[in-house]
Order: C-alpha cells, then sequence, then structure tokens
C-alpha cells in the first residue's frame, strides 16, 4: 500500500473527525427500529450529497445508498440503519444522546450499526479524496434497512431487484477491528401443537397441547452434540427461545402451543438436516414444524417478505478480497490485525451465503455491546475503521494489477 495514499486518507479523516462524530450523534438521535428507518436514511442521504458523493438515492425497499466512481468493478459497503428497541433496562445514559466520555461514544446503534455506517460515509469520501481512479471501480455506500428482523433482506433487494450486482462486499458489523471472512448460519424454527380448549376446572375434557411441548424442550439441548462441526466456523447450535399459547385466558387449557428454536448452521448443515433433527425429538405427537416467515412492509410501503432461514458462509483466506481486507487493515492500523470468523449473524448471509458474492466484515467496537444496554463504541476504532474502508478499494487495485 503507497505510504502516500494511507497518509492521504488518515489526514483527510482526521481533520473531519468532528465531522464524523457529530453525524454519528446525529443519527443516533434519530430513532430508527426495524420499519422506521426513513429519517435516517434521510440523513445518511444529505451527508454523501454534502461529501461529494457522484449518486445519492433510496430505493424502493428504503435503503440509502451512495455512489462514488463509474468503473467497472463494483464494491459494495453494507451497515444497517434499523437497530433493536431501547426499551432494554440498564442504560446509565440517553440512549439517544451520544454521549462522549473519553475515547467511548455511548447510544444505540453505536456500535450495531451506526458507527460503521458513519465511518463508510466518511471514508469513501476520504478514498475519492486520496485521488482514486473512479474510472477503474464503483463504490457503493449502503445503509441497509431491515437487518434487525431479518439480515439480508434490506442489501439482497439491492442486488437482486435494484440492478447493483458487486463483485465485492464489505460488512459494517463490530469486528473490534478485526477481518472477518465468515459466519456461522442461522435459522428460526417454530414447533406448532393443536389442542382442545377447554375451562381449566374440568382439564380432562381437553388435550393440553403444553403436555406435547416437554419431549421437545427437553430434547433440543442433547441435539447439540450430535450437530457438525467445521473447523473455521465451529460447531451448529440450537436453543428454545420463546414459548406461546393460544388460549382463551389463565383459567383455560390452550388451543394451541408454538416453540420457538433459534438454530445456528454451521458448513454442511441444510435445511432438511435441520427439520429433520427436530422431528426427531417431538416424543410422537404431532406438530408442525416451519421456518418463521417474515412479511411486514418497510417504511416505504414495500412489502417485505422473507424467511427466517440463512445460509452459513467462509470465504477461503487465501481469497483476494480477504487478502485486501488484511492489507488494507494493515495500513490503517499499523500492525497486524486479528482474521477470524464472526460469532453472530450478518448480512453476509445474503450476500456470501445465498448470492455467493465474496465478502469480509470489519467494523468498530466489540459485538458484546450489540442489543446491550449502554451501547458503546470506542471513538478512536471509528476514525481507524473509517479509514479501512477507504483503503479497500485501494489494496483490491493494487492486487489486481499484481
Amino acid at each position: 500500500m503507497p505510504v502516500e495514499i494511507v497518509s492521504t486518507v488518515k489526514q483527510y479523516l482526521g481533520a473531519r473527525r468532528g465531522d464524523l462524530l457529530s453525524f454519528l450523534r446525529q443519527i443516533i438521535a434519530i430513532p430508527s427500529p426495524t420499519g422506521s428507518e426513513g429519517d435516517v436514511a434521510k440523513r445518511v442521504g444529505e451527508e454523501m450529497t454534502r461529501l461529494g458523493y457522484d449518486e445519492v438515492f433510496v430505493d424502493q425497499i428504503g435503503n440509502a445508498v451512495g455512489r462514488i466512481g463509474h468503473g467497472p468493478i463494483k464494491v459494495l459497503f453494507d451497515a444497517h440503519m434499523d437497530t433493536v428497541g431501547a426499551d432494554q433496562p440498564g442504560w446509565t445514559v440517553d440512549p439517544y444522546a451520544g454521549v462522549i466520555d473519553g475515547d467511548t461514544l455511548y447510544g444505540l446503534g453505536s456500535c450495531d450499526d451506526k458507527g460503521s455506517l458513519s465511518g463508510m460515509v466518511y471514508g469513501a469520501a476520504a478514498l475519492k479524496a486520496a485521488g482514486f481512479p473512479t474510472d477503474q471501480a464503483s463504490i457503493y455506500i449502503v445503509g441497509a434497512v431491515g437487518e434487525e428482523s431479518c439480515e439480508g433482506l434490506g442489501v439482497g433487494h439491492l442486488i437482486t431487484k435494484g440492478g447493483i450486482r458487486p463483485d465485492f462486499v464489505v460488512i459494517g458489523e463490530s469486528s473490534s477491528l478485526g477481518v472477518r471472512h465468515g459466519h456461522r448460519g442461522r435459522a428460526l424454527l417454530s414447533v406448532t401443537y393443536q389442542g382442545k380448549p377447554c375451562h381449566a376446572s374440568v382439564p380432562h375434557l381437553g388435550d393440553n397441547p403444553l403436555d406435547k411441548i416437554i419431549p421437545l424442550l427437553a430434547g433440543v439441548k442433547p441435539l447439540n452434540q450430535r450437530f457438525l462441526e467445521d473447523p473455521f466456523l465451529g460447531r451448529g447450535s440450537a436453543v428454545v427461545t420463546s414459548v406461546e399459547v393460544s388460549s382463551a385466558s389463565l383459567n383455560s387449557v390452550p388451543a394451541a402451543a408454538r416453540v420457538y428454536i433459534d438454530r445456528r448452521m454451521t458448513i454442511g448443515e441444510t435445511r432438511e438436516r435441520i427439520l429433520d433433527e427436530i422431528k426427531s425429538v417431538l416424543g410422537g405427537y404431532e406438530a408442525t414444524i416451519e421456518v418463521v416467515k417474515v412479511d411486514q412492509p418497510s417504511y416505504t410501503g414495500y412489502p417485505r417478505g422473507g424467511e427466517e432461514f440463512f445460509p452459513p458462509w467462509a470465504l477461503p483466506v487465501e481469497h483476494p478480497l480477504v487478502q485486501a481486507g488484511i492489507e488494507a487493515a494493515r495500513a490503517a492500523l499499523g500492525r497486524e490485525p486479528d482474521v477470524g470468523r464472526w460469532d453472530f449473524s450478518t448480512d453476509g448471509t445474503f450476500t456470501a451465503g445465498a448470492a455467493k458474492i465474496p465478502t469480509i466484515g470489519f467494523g468498530p467496537g466489540d459485538g458484546k455491546w450489540c442489543h446491550s444496554p449502554n451501547e458503546q463504541v470506542p471513538i478512536s476504532q471509528l476514525i481507524t475503521a473509517a479509514g479501512f474502508y477507504a483503503l479497500v478499494p485501494w489494496a483490491l487495485a493494487q492486487s489486481r494489477r499484481a
């Protein structure tokens, strides 16, 4: 990586550190639970326009998209705009205030994913300022919708319906500034049992579906020992996360019971395989096993539909994109980066898992703060991540010339 390019990028970002932090605090201040990302998308588009992007638009489903360059190689940077709710107990600061204490910025979405989105918006501008040959590549920065309810759905719409199929994807989920090149897949399963409702005073007249779920509740945990294990991604896992009943009252035998299971999949674990595993622990009771479906419109009113089934993925460390990521991280950090996998699921489950587009990830912040009270991100990592996002296209161009 040429020293003068790295120096120009760092100087650009250093001079705009205050602007980047101000922008991040502004989008943290805008509540954006899934389905309500519109005002954040508008603010992201305004910042892209102010920074001189070549094209800025919002697509049908509501993704905020900015482009720099017009070359044939397409590199897409993805960070989601939606957040979980702010109603978890334990917050000691206003989750929307963007409180700064030393090198730490607190706020809902600061680590997941508005911090990396801010870094990407400014990183692409730094890339342009460093003289990147814009006739060689098109750099897309995408503030995606709907990741928290169905990862991959927003960016997947842009790729499948919006006509922008990138050659490479960089995901901005938190990685403590490590390069990530894979993660396990995820499926949300529901198992529904039917019963015969009746008044609780005469339970012998009914058929209680809660009696039927006991073999399943007892059987899921032992199943974990039978799941496949991949040397890089690790072993698949399953856990019961919720039980719902359909009941007239708390003194009635329910008409139905539904058990939800979060299933993390490693390489080789298919839809058929994971459904058959659940069938094996029903204890002889009849039940309907389904992959949960998402069916709610985006904030633009576009009908979002999909399944909570996301394949695992892993890009070989020798792949040119992974190597470009390592080179860019080395230049941004000034040291060798940590290289490995994510333990959670991201939009990469669509870009790499379903669409088979080479994908890596890199983001500021520690994943332990995602979905947690007092969510936070180190400010120094924000600036470093922005530098990484600016340098990846340079590293890719360099590898293609080699």
